[in-house]
């Protein structure tokens, strides 16, 4: 199967993530971050990971032979 790229907003989803889980462990170790302010972006990195994936996986399910299925092309 050949590579498709993802549109925009799925890849940023999934970058700004990742970005949101993985940064709050590596700043706390200079700067104090309440443990609930660490805990909501971690939740919300999370979430935006689900959801890019879930999108990702919908977008690919969704196209035959790099052609969309809602298109009337042959």
């Amino acid at each position: 199967m050949r590579f498709q790229k993802l549109p925009w907003r799925v890849r940023s989803m999934i970058a700004f993530g990742l970005l949101m889980t993985t940064t709050p462990p590596l700043i706390n170790d200079w700067v104090h971050i309440p443990d609930f302010l660490r805990g909501v972006m971690t939740g919300v990195g999370f979430v935006l990971e689900f959801r890019g994936l879930i999108l990702a996986g919908r977008l690919r399910k969704r196209r035959v032979c790099g052609v969309n299925e809602n298109t009337n092309e042959v």
